[in-house]
């Protein structure tokens, strides 16, 4: 069948662009492919105009006004099996992105060339009347040769510059400085950052040992060089787990994974395991993750580099052609051993105690030594468990890391332990308490204030009669009435009207709220029960068995309680304050 360009629909462009990735980002993936194919060293990703057009820059071996030409060709690639891209589709990919890409290029001892194309044209498609090659010759400028700058040179220099002019402003989210870095980081062959991730030489020594090849290149964002992660190293176990994935015989991918000291899920950029061809990410973590068919706890970092030219991925990176009989058992594999990290993850969350550690010391330091001896016996129950560590040779080496750090961690729980014993941590606590008891007593009302500041801080232990003598001043001042055998007792049922906690018949002297006699029955008793338990030392003398429920108390919960006390007196006191004379 012959096809005529009447054949070939506008929405082609889409589906090649937009359609055919799954982030307009990922048009810096494509173009920075393009730059370390020409075998650029540096590459430099910025914008100009504050965040209106990004540029991407290298110093790869440029083109030539011929190779310029081909490279707006759709679906022809030259490009070697060694090179990273190979769609012949990737200089297309900035179109929903911006409203114009301009391409300057030049080659040794060649001219400077320009083109640029008016994605705006393309993104508007109004031109159904013309074919598609109409339709993109009248979007796409001829390639004009342009000057040289001042420092440049027709013999030396050499260089490409794709610059995405005007992004669009639906496209300022995926294009803002964060999103760019953080994909960046994940997604292209940057180097690790040696000075922070030690494990960084033997990891690139062994994968160069099984054939891996990585591109040499630095790439600079917003002139700031980018690492790959992980961004730290202090967070795992000083040991590279190394991984050989085979099919039969064959050797399909290498890895290596390094696992989180604690138990928990580890956070972006540092967990995750990835898979890479070239360099270059496919997909997320979530692809591996999602291989194992249970659940997978990301306590690790880690990649996955693809040998084998039998495993391709899609066009879009983000997953695997199924186009050979390797793919399949090579992720079925790789789900196997995902696996076997979950099961090492069982054990590693079975032997780390630095939470519970982090716990105890925490309520030791605030005093709350009853607390810490309660975490310190799920500690010791947990410690006696017996854990099955996972059988592969690969990471056997892991259980003694594994076995010694608990080892460390149990000698300072006994230390946390004797600590508990020794009363370590109640200090801390009773001065709290005697700081909590002063701050209370300093926001009593005055008349309060003043009585309580005569006793002494051990004396508001154990508080005289004296501590509600301003309850009773009050109330003799409220009532108009004077004291009598009974005090603060016949007071307060003076004052409001109760007789053994039920209404009587004698109306109230004072009120709180006249519509509701029964609650100022209540705040009747209620003065008089807190005076009756916590004053009235006639009948609660020390060591007598009806005040054995306080003297029996830990000196920690004897402050707290005289601290609610006081608290209490001064809300009484208020309270009678606001009382208005009974009227019936």
């Amino acid at each position: 069948m012959e096809f005529t360009d009447e054949a070939i629909g506008h929405d082609l462009i889409e589906i090649i662009t937009s359609g055919l990735y799954d982030g307009n980002q990922n048009c810096l993936r494509e173009y920075i492919q393009n730059s370390i194919d020409s075998h650029a060293k540096n590459i430099d990703v910025f914008f100009e105009n504050g965040s209106e057009s990004l540029i991407i820059k290298d110093d790869g071996s440029g083109m030539s006004k011929k190779e310029l030409k081909e490279a707006w060709y759709m679906g022809i690639s030259s490009k070697k099996e060694e090179d990273t891209g190979w769609r012949g589709i990737g200089i297309w990919s900035g179109v929903p992105a911006c409203n114009r890409i301009v391409i300057i290029t030049k080659k040794m001892n060649d001219k400077k060339y320009r083109i640029e194309i008016d994605n705006k044209k393309i993104l508007d498609g109004n031109v159904d009347k013309q074919s598609l090659l109409d339709f993109l010759t009248s979007a796409t400028g001829d390639i004009e040769e342009i000057a040289l700058g001042a420092d440049e040179s027709f013999e030396d220099d050499h260089f490409t510059m794709v610059r995405l002019e005007s992004i669009l402003k639906t496209q300022k989210d995926v294009f803002g400085e964060k999103v760019i870095h953080d994909y960046l980081i994940e997604a292209v062959p940057a180097p690790f950052d040696k000075d922070i991730f030690s494990f960084a030489t033997e990891i690139e020594e062994w994968l160069r040992e099984k054939g891996v090849k990585l591109p040499d290149v630095n790439i600079n964002f917003c002139h700031k060089p980018i690492f790959k992660p992980p961004c730290k190293d202090d967070i795992f176990f000083k040991k590279v787990i190394k991984h050989e994935f085979k099919v039969g015989n064959q050797l399909v991918a290498v890895g290596w994974f390094i696992t989180s000291i604690e138990n928990e899920q580890l956070e972006k950029p540092n967990k995750g395991i990835y898979f890479k061809k070239k360099g270059y990410t496919i997909g997320n973590e979530n692809l591996v993750r999602n291989l194992y068919d249970k659940t997978y706890h990301q306590w690790q970092y880690g990649e996955i580099h693809v040998i084998s030219e039998k495993v391709r991925e899609n066009a879009a990176r983000n997953n695997f052609e199924y186009n050979s009989g390797v793919v399949g058992p090579f992720l079925e594999e790789v789900g196997d051993f995902i696996g076997k990290l979950q099961s090492l993850n069982r054990y590693t969350s079975k032997r780390a105690l630095g939470k519970q550690i982090g716990s105890v010391q925490k309520h030791l330091s605030n005093g709350d030594v009853r607390s810490a001896k309660k975490t310190l016996d799920e500690v010791r129950t947990k410690a006696t468990k017996n854990v099955k560590f996972p059988d592969d040779p690969v990471i056997q080496d892991m259980k003694s890391l594994i076995d010694t750090k608990f080892e460390n961690e149990k000698t300072q729980i006994l230390k946390l332990e004797e600590k508990t014993k020794t009363g370590q941590g109640n200090e801390v606590l009773l001065k709290k308490r005697k700081e909590q008891l002063n701050n209370i007593i300093d926001s009593l009302p005055p008349e309060v204030r003043k009585k309580c500041k005569r006793t002494t801080i051990e004396g508001k232990l154990y508080p005289e009669l004296s501590v509600t003598d301003s309850i009773k001043d009050i109330l003799e001042a409220k009532t108009g009435s004077t004291v009598t055998k009974k005090e603060v007792y016949d007071l307060s049922r003076l004052a409001y009207g109760w007789d053994k906690v039920i209404s009587t018949s004698v109306p109230p002297v004072l009120c709180i709220d006249k519509n509701k006699p029964a609650r100022d029955l209540r705040i009747g008793v209620l003065i008089y029960t807190i005076h009756d338990i916590f004053v009235n030392m006639a009948k609660h003398e020390k060591d007598k068995e009806s005040f054995e429920w306080y003297e029996n108390a830990t000196e920690e919960d004897k402050y707290a309680m005289a601290t609610g006390m006081y608290a209490v007196i001064g809300l009484i006191y208020r309270l009678i304050e606001k009382s208005e004379k009974y009227q019936p």
